[in-house]
Parts: C-alpha cells; structure tokens; sequence
C-alpha cells in the first residue's frame, strides 16, 4: 500500500496497513486537512480504471478534488467535502449515496466516513462501496409498488367486472364494478365457485374453461351469467392465465364486460327491421281496407277522394314514424290519436280513450307508436275496426310501479270481424310481446281470444311525464 511518507510513521503504527488493504471496498485515510495519507488497493484500481491517478491519489487533498469536480454529480460532490469537513470536526459519522457514472453504465456508491483521533489528531476513513445493484433492485421496487398501485386504482376504478379465480375455480379477487354487475360484496363472493354465476343450464364447468385458457384456445368469449337477484346479465369475457415467478400458472384473470343494453338494442333493431318490412308487406291491405272503409261512409266522389287522401296522408305520417325519425316528447293522447287517424272516421264512436294528461319521452313515444299501429293494422284487418260492430277502448292510468310511480295502459277490443283461427303467434305478438316492452325495460300482456283482444303495457316514470 502506497502512503504519504510524513504521515506513514503514524500510519504504520496505527497497524492498519495491511487491514485496509485487505478491505474489498475502496478505503482511504484522510488527515486533518484533507490530505489522502493511506489507499488501499481497491481505491488505487478504481481509480486507474475510471481516469484516476493510479496512486490512490495519495498526498493529494480529497476535499479539494470534491469541491473541483464538474459534470452531473458536481453539485453532490461538493456537499459531501462539506460534509467530510463537518464529521471531522463533530466526529459524527456521514454516510451517503451518490452517483459515478462510467463511461459505459450508471453506477451508484455508498460513502461511509467516520472520525478517529490518534495521538490527538483527528484522522478520517472513507470507505467508499459500490451499491449500484442494491440502488436497481430499490428502483425496481419502487417502480413495482407504483404500478401495483397503479394497476389496483386501474382494477378499482373500471367500468369493467374484473375477477380473478385459482385453478379449482374458487374466486380470489373481485373488483367494485363486479359487485356492481352482479350484486355480490367482495367478502361474500370471494372463496365461493365462479359457477355461483353460472346458470342452470350452463354446459361447461369452470375446469372446462380454466384448461383451455391455459391451453391457449380461449381467450375471449360471449355468455350469460346470472347476478344475485337472478337477473341475467349477457357478458363480454376476457381471459387470460397468470403465472407465478417459476412461470407455473397460479390462476386466472377474466374481464367481464356488460353487454345486455348491446344485445338489447340489436334485438330492438332487428325486430324492428322485420317490423318495416312486415308493414311494407301489409301496406296495400292496409291501403284496400281503407278505402273500403271509407267509400262505405262517403257522401259523394268528391268526399271520398278528400277523406281517402287525408287517410292515406296520415297512414304515410304514421309509417315515418315508424322508420324512425327524429323524435322528441309527445302527448300521449295525440299519438294516440295520430295513430288511429288512418284507420278511423272523424269522431268514430267506435273508439274511446280515457286517460291523464301525459307526455311521453322519445323513447317511449317510439315503442308505443310501433305498438299502436300494430293494433290499430290488426283491428283493420280482421278485428274491432274491420267492420261497424267493433269497440276499441283505450286508457291508460298511473299506479304504484317497482320504481314509484308507472303508467298502465290497456288497448281493449271487442266484437272481432274475423276470430283467429288458432294460437299460433306471428310477427305482430312478437313485436307486442317482445320488441315493445324489450324497448322500454318493461314486461307486457298480448292475449287474443274469439271474443276480443286486449294488451296491456306498464311504463316505468323514466319515460313520461306528467302535465300540471
């Protein structure tokens, strides 16, 4: 170990020559001014590796050579001269990390300086070790925590039903927007069978779709799962394996996305595609029945040709409709009443309507205006309406629904020109059955009898709204 020649007799009698250069950390002894009097042979390799002097820099002052550094870590340079100044004079040790960068990689080192006297001189050692693998192993752990965060704000925070499952199908993680979808807390689903959502006519058991998502050939599908109040909900999943550390897979992630609104609206679409066609197809009956009607109760040509034009007139309103324009609130009662004009005379006493003041959102305008027409077509056709005996009440009322205040309303008919031949139902109950109460989240009644026809409908306060 190379020494500056005045200070090595104390050094020397110190004993600590051959100590520190058996030291795998890089070591030197500073005096009471800075100077560099002992450096081990870790310091000096170091130093003649990253530009140094290959003497350790012995007989050279340490402070000056911090305070005169430039580059990035200039500025912690600097503090730590001032710091090595104050531990020799408060004798309190100074331990710091800082970076030294080479000129290939990023390095990182702990400086531990501690105060000794001897013979009444104070002496400093510093001892400089490199930690840059504990510095990365620190940052990873950092980086991990704030994506772990990260990810469990992200988790807590989607719209979407996020779970996870272990590889006997018990659930291990539930999300908030899962227990939105499906009703249960967190701790009263968690340890329970994914098959707890599963309905009864579900084919495949959870250890079907566990093996072939490790397999790889399940990634994503649609299905119906049931939530706890039974209602079913249609699902988008996503799925995925995870796997431990070993790379062994631990469980599986599925992401549950709530597509019942989707498939409720293609259904609404597509019956209501089928209904367009359905009334393009019935459109010349309608047209002959009309005019049947009317030329039975027309006073001369001129009257027919004005009635049979203001009819054909509103059956084209009514039909637009239909098609699905721009809609806004309406009256009930003058929908109501813009639905039957076609298919009615003037003041028909054949037709009574009873009911509150309403008005109806768009969406309920919509459905029931698909309804009313394909009341009012059937009753043309072959039922109250075909003919002078009929009767067709109308009313709507409001009562005490699942969310407060509903709306009932009812299409009675009475005195059928041609009863139905059987039960057998067709487009028009399922538009009545289906596509209607489909539209407004509701359930309705259709039932056709020999002796009349009646539908009933309840309509949830989202949609209407009362005048006055």
């Amino acid at each position: 170990m190379q020494t500056n020649s005045d200070a090595f007799g104390p050094v020397g009698r110190m004993g600590v020559t051959e100590f520190i250069d058996a030291l795998p950390d890089e070591f030197v002894i500073v005096d009471s001014s800075g100077v560099v009097i002992a450096a081990n042979s870790a310091w000096k390799q170091f130093g003649a590796e990253n530009d140094g002097a290959p003497s350790g820099y012995v007989g050279s002052n340490y402070f000056d050579i911090c305070r005169s550094a430039d580059g990035e870590s200039s500025m912690e340079a600097r503090l730590i001269a001032e710091s090595l100044e104050t531990t020799l004079r408060s004798g309190e040790t100074f331990v710091c990390e800082y970076p030294c960068d080479s000129p290939t990689m990023k390095r990182w080192f702990e400086l531990t300086a501690t105060r000794m006297m001897f013979e009444g001189q104070p002496f400093l050692t510093i001892q400089h070790r490199n930690v840059t693998q504990r510095h990365h192993e620190r940052d990873a752990l950092k980086r991990t925590a704030v994506d772990s965060n990260a990810l469990s704000a992200l988790v807590a925070g989607t719209s979407d039903a996020i779970l996870t499952y272990d590889l006997e199908g018990r659930i291990t993680s539930w999300n908030p927007a899962a227990a939105r979808l499906y009703g249960y807390a967190s701790d009263e689903i968690v340890g329970r069978s994914l098959e707890t959502l599963y309905p009864s006519d579900e084919k495949q058991p959870v250890t079907w779709y566990r093996d072939e998502i490790i397999a790889g050939r399940l990634d994503r599908f649609e299905a119906v799962r049931i939530a706890r109040d039974g209602t079913p909900r249609e699902v988008w999943i996503s799925c995925a394996p995870i796997r431990g550390v070993d790379g062994d897979v631990v469980a599986i992630s599925n992401i549950h996305r709530d597509i019942s609104e989707l498939r409720r609206a293609e259904k609404a679409r597509e019956l209501m595609s089928r209904e367009v066609i359905h009334r393009a197809k019935n459109m010349l009956t309608i047209v002959s029945a009309v005019q049947r009607q009317t030329a039975r109760t027309a006073a001369s040509v001129d009257d027919f040709q004005a009635k049979f034009g203001a009819r054909i007139s509103a059956l084209s309103k009514s039909t637009d409709l239909l098609v699905g324009g721009q809609w806004d609130d309406a009256d009930l009662r003058e929908l109501v009443v813009g639905h039957l004009r076609p298919f009615t005379s003037e003041n028909d006493a054949r037709i009574r309507l009873s009911g509150p003041e309403v008005r109806l959102m768009p969406q309920a305008v919509q459905t029931l205006g698909i309804a009313l027409h394909e009341l009012a077509t059937n009753a043309m056709k072959y039922g109250a309406l075909a003919h002078e005996g009929g009767e067709v009440e109308l009313a709507w009322k409001l009562s005490k629904g699942a969310q407060g205040r509903a709306l009932d309303l009812s299409w009675r008919e009475r005195g059928l020109a041609h009863p139905p031949e059987d039960d057998a139902p067709g487009f028009g109950s399922t538009v009545l059955t289906s596509l209607a109460p489909s539209m407004l989240g509701t359930q309705a009644l259709y039932h056709v009898a020999p002796d009349g026809v009646q539908w009933t409908i309840s309509i949830d306060p989202e949609h209407f709204s009362l005048l006055g």
